[in-house]
């Protein structure tokens, strides 16, 4: 029932949480598509309306400039043609305004906003050069009508003075005429009495014409005075407010959509690195084609150059002894022209009485109850720092007084495999001390441990390995090797992955080669050297699987590859 239960509780639990998934999936799938439908309506928007107003804006100073030379030509004009010039602008308003009128909303938001801004802008520049012409046109009314009223004063003042002389004339001749006829001019039917009568009838009329004349005068000087004179008119200027008003819609539009832009996360994210998008792409195809280019280099011209140079030697001969060379091929020589697999995931070594065996805890498998095992800080205290890098520190030292079985494996690792390479005396090999788990001298004798430094070779600074490490017997070598260890003859001259050579005798001719082809290299399946060994009883030794192939081998801390950089050249 318990465990019913528990696989029930399980799969309601497993569902909860998928229904759970599903459900933060689909919300989020509905934000992000909000976001981005957002983020594409920003994108082809607000660029749109900002060109749109950089666009207006050099549209209205363009038409404003333009109306303002035609309205300015117009300063001495006519009232005929102010009138003329009215007409043409009513016509274009009347134009303006019909294709206002079809412009529709389908073409999209902001060519509708940019049509209604272009074409408002339009209308109002003419309604303001119009008003200013109507202004202009009723100054030059009134300018005539008062120059008619001053044209009439003058005319009347002149008919004024004419009667007045007139009527002194006549007065002056009636005085004469009285002082002339005397008492006659008192007795009717006499003629002094008809001539005084005569003119007096004439001075009263001139006196009656002049008091006319002077009302119509000082009538039409009372008008004269009532039409005062106009105020200059002021040039034309464009009223920025009221064109400011025709494109409020597309300031609103495109604040709206500015506004939009700054609570949008991914217009945010968008806008901070646009600017280095330029950058970024350069090194994103450099990265691409530098690397590309540099491999193409070192394939074609540093490879065969390589190829070139002569092999690195470590020793003419595999060993010395007594100052001679040994005149048959060493066993292991011989040994790997018949078999190659000479590893196993255990070895049984067999130990002689004062014998002398060195190797690390975790590859001593099982051993005899009673030897004397004791603990060495350091495989070679002249070595110390490759005894440390190798791992070759803290040893287990076992030295029997009988003969013993030890049995020597791989404890931690489990595809690691074991061999023993036995040296003779005078036999000496080059063997990387990573691959070194254990020794065993006969006798207690130590094996010679000898540095050759080769650093005036090209070979050397290729493979980044300066420092070679050679051994010389007599001594038993305990090497480990990834899925095991092989031993194989150089007489033909063979090729090899640098990452899987552990070591190769003395006399071994060791060179680089281009590794073929080069499109491998080029997609970085391959490396662009192989290790070549060649040579007349001569022999090399390397695992199967190289260790830096191995998943968790390739090292990506930048440190850790300098690291291996600078343990490789000192030949660690």
């Amino acid at each position: 029932m318990g465990h019913f239960l528990s696989v029930v509780f399980q799969t309601v639990r497993r569902n909860l949480f998928v229904f759970t998934f599903i459900v933060l999936v689909l919300v989020s799938a509905k934000w992000m598509r909000s976001e981005w439908m957002q983020v594409q309506g920003i994108v082809k928007e607000v660029p749109a309306l900002r060109a749109v107003q950089g666009e207006l804006n050099d549209h209205q100073a363009t038409v404003a400039q333009r109306i303002a030379r035609q309205v300015e030509q117009l300063s001495g004009a006519t009232v005929q043609q102010l009138d003329e010039q009215i007409r043409v602008l009513d016509k274009d308003i009347r134009l303006q305004q019909r294709e206002l009128d079809k412009v529709a909303l389908a073409d999209g938001i902001v060519e509708h906003v940019r049509q209604h801004a272009m074409r408002g802008a339009e209308i109002e520049l003419r309604r303001q050069a119009k008003a200013h012409l109507v202004a202009l046109r009723a100054h030059l009314v009134v300018l005539g009508n008062r120059q008619a009223a001053l044209d009439r004063l003058g005319q009347l003042r002149l008919v004024h003075v004419k009667i007045y002389a007139a009527y002194q004339n006549r007065q002056q001749e009636l005085e004469r005429s009285q002082a002339v006829g005397g008492l006659l001019v008192h007795v009717p039917f006499t003629e002094p009495y008809k001539r005084v009568q005569r003119l007096e009838r004439a001075v009263n009329d001139l006196r009656t014409a002049n008091r006319t004349a002077y009302k119509d005068f000082l009538a039409q000087q009372a008008l004269l005075e009532r039409l005062s004179l106009p105020a200059p008119m002021a040039a034309f200027r464009v009223d920025e407010q009221r064109l400011a008003m025709i494109s409020a819609p597309l300031r609103e539009r495109l604040h709206t959509a500015q506004g939009m832009a700054a609570r949008n996360h991914l217009w945010q994210a968008y806008q901070a690195v646009r600017p280095v998008l330029p950058v970024a792409v350069g090194v994103l195809i450099g990265w691409w084609l530098v690397p590309a280019a540099i491999r193409t280099f070192f394939y074609f011209v540093l490879a065969p150059l390589a190829a070139r140079r002569p092999a690195i030697v470590i020793g003419k001969t595999q060993g010395r002894t007594q100052g001679k060379a040994p005149a048959s091929p060493s066993a292991n020589a011989q040994r790997a022209r018949h078999s190659s697999v000479i590893s196993a995931v255990s070895q049984n070594v067999v130990l002689a009485a004062g014998d002398d065996m060195l190797i690390r805890p975790d590859y001593c498998q099982s051993q005899p109850a009673g030897l004397n095992v004791t603990t060495k800080l350091l495989f070679s205290w002249r070595h110390w720092l490759t005894s440390i890098a190798a791992h070759l520190w803290m040893l287990k030292r076992i030295r029997p007084m009988r003969p013993a079985d030890v049995v020597v494996s791989a404890t931690v690792d489990a595809l690691d495999e074991v061999a023993l390479i036995e040296l003779a005396e005078g036999e000496a090999i080059v063997l990387q001390p990573r691959g070194l788990v254990g020794i065993v001298c006969k006798g207690g004798q130590r094996p010679t441990i000898r540095s050759h430094w080769r650093l005036g070779t090209l070979h050397a600074w290729l493979t980044l390995q300066l420092r070679y490490l050679a051994f010389e017997g007599p001594v038993t070598l305990i090497v480990k090797g990834c899925r095991g260890v092989r031993l194989e003859s150089a007489v033909s001259g063979r090729t090899i992955s640098q990452d899987a050579t552990l070591g190769f005798s003395v006399n071994a001719m060791y060179a680089t080669v281009r590794a073929d082809p080069f499109v491998p290299y080029l997609r970085g399946r391959q490396p662009l050297f192989y290790d070549k060994f060649s040579g007349q009883d001569a022999y090399f030794l390397y695992e199967e699987v190289p260790r830096n192939t191995r998943p968790g081998g390739q090292q990506h801390n930048p440190l850790e590859v300098v690291l291996d950089v600078g343990l490789k050249a000192f030949g660690i």
